[in-house]
């Protein structure tokens, strides 16, 4: 529609003298001046130009790129340039990439080489039918810096390549003169390039010159662009013209490691490109129920403007030259993620007749890498409730967070099983609004499990194909009834679980394959008796074969069906069309946790087998019948075969059950790993089990503790072939063992609250319950003792609601999380006589004494200790003397039994020492003058505010929390007495305190 046709850009020939014509002339100068043809160019140009289908050495054009080359001006184009090198042989048997000039791009171009292109040194690592520097379906990319790079499938489409191109894009960095690999490489200049990653200096170094974007991948059809920073190439499967679901690769650096879509090393990283289930990370299309692109493959990217890219895809006719293309808007979800949707199917009555640029605008549209944050979003919901959603989540944009407003799909909560929730956010600084992502969120309901996966599946026809409906797929095409000659209409599919299990419901996901309505229009259950005939029920859904609409989903309630052994479902349609099923989820009673499948264990097998198809010893632990772990080799048979089951977690077993179905197994033996990491042999509780096929073993042991399990089975001259190996968890517990957070000290005490944690191996059908000091049984693991004091914890467990008295105990607990308190008090008999005869004469005391009382109400005290004038050493000991004169500071603490530590106290103590006895001064602090002043008596009542002892002190008088003397009052004798309280009137009460308490001698209480 908006496209003008400018003519040939590139001219191929149909036959050699075509080369002699004025405009082949004119580009490649094919005639010399005296009009003779340049024979020798003339047949190399042949062989890379001419396109017939006749010609012995057919030449084919796929997939041409043009770039423009800025520093030398001219048009660079590059293409698939393939064709016979025999006559008569394959037209894909060159694998080259040729490339072509031009001064303008719509032409004409002058081919000016055609070439195999750089490989590893081990290009056959994938497969041995690999030729040398291979270079199929390619594409080129030019970077914002103006360097160039080719990309090609090589090594037979095994390994997808991309190779750094010289400053004029006609060939690659490293080159040498001649055609090293004799397969008649064309260049113009002479320069061909140097294939192999040898090691020598000529040769291109493998993540500076060329990289493996994917190694043994088998992909092609490569397109490269670039985003924020992010490089990213498109690729498809190697399957011929069929369209397949393509991925994706990406990278920070051309040159450097490759990852599939944008979480490296997650679980889609080492699958096939079509193992990808929906929605998973390297997966490229969305909404695309076929899984084939949306019917294309891969051949470019354009860059609409900043940010917005289209998908340009083949969409193949056969290979026919009027095959049309596919252009689809690509998006950039969550964590980077490439997108492709299509429009037409998402929104028909908006872009059924098409879409343009402003299909991007409600699409989340903007630039940086961001992460909804979902911490707050329920992983399951019970069935027939509603889940609680936030209604808005925090956005990561490139390490900023905050919070957008979010809506979220539907989930129906009728349908038991993983359902995908789809949250779109708001416009926020950065994007647009539109922005979705994914989360899984599980409908449950206890007890139950989708035991469709654990049964035997068969079908009325296409056998091949039942595997597919137990997948875990609900999406993709799975199992369908159609023939050749016509279809049934009327047919089966059938579970086989050998036991007898109890239903639920039955959800059946059928699918659309074509634009008719291809599912059943009614799906009946039936039930096989005990005499092995098939029972009719009305166990059953109708559904509308309407084929604008999407394909159904049937949600059977089955709790009106008898517990039974086998299950089918009979499928048939009113319409005339075959029916396809996507996925069968049958729901009933959970079997017993099988270890092996547990989340901490992993299992291998010392051989399983890899010809015709790959068994490995995870079939066998997959929780499917349908696939088996086997040993069969057609280069002889193992007389043993070992299966090895590892835990990170320890497990109580005592029983591996299995059911051979080929081969012969003679014997079984096992042995388990303690949790000292030590194997030893099991003791077999019985004989060992007689192995026949078809038939489940079980080998009983007693039960041990074990993080592993290790069986041999005896297959002399032959080989096994295991669908499932159980390895349930025994019933009960053996210990109990409890883990307290925090260290007691030497004498048992802790400081602080203590977590407890009743650490035991025992499984789900195990209570655990603790009570302290005596209370209510509780349910629990982990609990806090708290409280000063002695504390006793007993613990004990139910299995099946009785006590198991060998794990019961106790633990005993001390807490003391308060310090001790200590009080200082002084004593001196001088002080005392003076206070009660002002008038005496009295000797000054030679020295004063400090004693120290601690108290500690729960650990008791350990130690009290003492500092005198801010010396840095601490004396341990409970009573002090001064003798030296003046003011000294005594610096006080405990600590008790559970080592808390008192706040560091403080007293100051004053000893004023006088030559002899003197005259009692009066009213003075200094010494009298020689005729004494007049003297007012001490007052006969304390003095206003000097009744109290400090605010909280509660200290009896004489102790460093009692009040002190008037501060600046010298006693007779040389001593003074000085305090931080009001001044303190020596009056009746303070003189029967001070009789109480000891002379009081100088005291100044103070905290440190």
């Amino acid at each position: 529609m908006n496209w003008t046709n400018l003519g040939d850009a590139l001219r191929s020939i149909s036959t050699r003298d075509d080369l002699l014509t004025p405009y082949f002339d004119d580009l490649y100068d094919t005639v010399d001046d005296d009009g003779q043809p340049r024979t020798e160019k003339i047949d190399q140009l042949a062989y890379h130009l001419n396109s017939t289908q006749e010609s012995d050495y057919t030449a084919i054009f796929e997939r041409p790129k043009v770039l423009h080359n800025e520093k030398t001006g001219k048009w660079v184009m590059w293409w698939h340039a393939d064709g016979r090198t025999e006559p008569g042989g394959s037209t894909y048997a060159r694998s080259m990439a040729a490339v072509a000039v031009s001064d303008s791009p719509a032409g004409p171009f002058r081919m000016t080489g055609a070439f195999r292109m750089p490989n590893r040194a081990d290009y056959q690592a994938c497969t041995p039918y690999a030729v040398p520097g291979q270079a199929r379906d390619m594409t080129v990319f030019q970077d914002d810096d103006g360097l160039a790079y080719i990309s090609y499938s090589s090594e037979e489409n095994y390994s997808l390549y991309v190779a750094a191109l010289d400053d004029s894009y006609t060939n690659v960095t490293h080159t040498t003169e001649r055609d090293t690999l004799d397969v008649n490489q064309y260049s113009e200049d002479g320069r061909y390039p140097y294939v192999f990653a040898d090691g020598t200096p000529e040769a291109p170094v493998r993540g500076e010159d060329f990289q493996i974007v994917k190694e043994c991948g088998h992909l092609e059809a490569p397109a490269i662009f670039e985003r924020d920073g992010t490089y990213s190439v498109i690729a498809s499967g190697a399957t011929g013209w069929a369209p397949n679901p393509q991925t994706y690769y990406t990278t920070k650096n051309l040159m450097g490691e490759w990852i599939r879509g944008v979480e490296s090393g997650d679980a889609n990283e080492t699958v096939s490109y079509d193992a990808i289930p929906d929605g998973g990370d390297g997966l490229l299309s969305v909404g695309d129920v076929r899984r084939s692109t949306f019917g294309s493959q891969s051949t470019n990217v354009l860059e609409l403007e900043p940010g917005k890219f289209v998908y340009m895809g083949d969409r193949w006719n056969d290979g026919a030259s009027d095959s049309t293309y596919v252009w689809l808007p690509l998006t950039v979800g969550e964590n980077g993620r490439l997108e492709m949707h299509n429009p037409a199917a998402e929104d028909p009555a908006r872009y059924g007749d098409g879409w343009d640029a402003s299909y991007w605008d409600d699409k989340g549209f903007g630039h940086g890498r961001w992460k909804a944050l979902t911490a707050g979003v329920p992983e399951t919901v019970r069935r027939g409730t509603t889940p609680e959603l936030p209604t808005s989540v925090p956005v990561d944009v490139d390490g900023t967070t905050t919070p957008v407003a979010v809506t979220w799909s539907a989930v129906d909560t009728r349908v038991l099983g993983p359902q995908t929730l789809t949250g779109t956010l708001a416009a926020d600084a950065h994007f647009t609004a539109g922005r979705s992502f994914q989360r899984t969120i599980a409908v449950v309901e206890p007890g139950i499990a989708d035991i469709a996966p654990e049964a035997t599946v068969t079908a009325s026809s296409r056998n091949d194909l039942v595997g597919t409906i137990v997948d875990g797929n609900a999406t993709a095409k799975g199992w369908d009834d159609w023939t050749g000659n016509g279809y049934p209409r009327d047919s089966w599919l059938q579970f086989d679980w050998g036991t007898d299990r109890t239903f639920d419901s039955i959800v059946v996901h059928t699918y659309k394959d074509g634009p008719t309505a291809t599912w059943p229009s009614r799906v009946q259950a039936q039930y096989r008796d005990a005499s092995g005939a098939w029972i009719d029920t009305e166990v059953a859904a109708t559904l509308a074969q309407d084929a604008a609409a999407p394909a159904p989903v049937a949600v059977i309630d089955a709790r009106s069906l008898p517990a039974a052994s086998a299950l089918r479902l009979r499928l048939t349609s009113e319409a005339n069309t075959w029916q396809s099923i996507a996925e069968v989820d049958v729901w009933g009673n959970a079997s017993a946790p099988n270890v092996c499948r547990g989340g901490d264990a992993t299992v291998s097998a010392s051989f399983h087998q890899t010809e015709w198809a790959t068994m490995p010893a995870g079939n066998a632990c997959d929780g499917r019948l349908n696939t088996q772990w086997s040993t069969w080799t057609d280069a002889g048979y193992k007389d043993t075969a070992t299966f090895t089951l590892e835990t990170s977690e320890i497990h109580r077993l005592n029983e591996v059950r299995f059911t051979n179905i080929e081969g012969a197994i003679a014997g079984v033996t096992a042995e388990y790993r303690a949790p000292s990491g030590e194997w030893a042999p099991v003791t077999t509780a019985g004989a060992a089990p007689t192995v026949v096929n078809g038939t489940e073993s079980t080998l009983s042991f007693s039960t041990v503790l074990a993080t592993g399990l290790r069986l041999t089975f005896a297959t002399p001259g032959s080989y096994l072939k295991i669908p499932e190996i159980v390895v349930p968890e025994a019933g009960g517990i053996a210990r109990i063992t409890p883990q307290l957070t925090g260290e007691a000290n030497a004498a048992g005490w802790y400081r602080d609250s203590v977590g407890v944690l009743l650490s035991h191996d025992g499984g789900d059908d195990v209570t655990v319950q603790h009570r302290t000091d005596d209370g209510d049984w509780t349910t629990g693991v982990e609990f806090e003792v708290s409280g000063d004091g002695a504390h006793s914890v007993d613990y004990r467990a139910l299995w099946n609601g009785d006590e198991v008295a060998a794990v019961a105990g106790s633990i005993d607990i001390r807490i003391d999380t308060v310090a001790p308190l200590t009080r200082a008090e002084t004593s001196n008999a001088a002080l005392l006589s003076r206070l009660m005869d002002p008038a005496a004469v009295r000797e000054a005391p030679a020295r004063s004494t400090v004693e120290f009382t601690a108290t500690d109400a729960t650990s008791g005290v350990a130690t009290t200790e003492y500092s005198l004038d801010a010396g840095t050493t601490w004396t341990t000991g409970t009573s002090l003397t001064i003798a030296d004169a003046g003011d000294h500071t005594v610096q006080y603490r405990s600590t008790d039994v559970a080592g808390n530590v008192e706040q560091t106290r403080s007293i100051v103590v004053t000893v004023a020492a006088t030559p002899g006895p003197q005259p009692e001064p009066t009213g003075s602090a200094t010494p009298a003058p020689s005729t004494p002043a007049p003297s007012t008596p001490a007052p006969s009542t304390p003095a206003p505010g000097a009744s109290g002892a400090p605010a909280g002190s509660g200290a009896p008088a004489g102790s460093a929390g009692a009040p002190a003397a008037s501060s600046g009052t010298r006693a007779p004798g040389g001593l003074a007495a000085t305090g931080a309280a009001a001044p303190l009137a020596l009056g009746a009460t303070a003189l029967l305190l001070t009789v109480a308490g000891g002379a009081l001698l100088a005291v100044r209480r103070r905290r440190a």
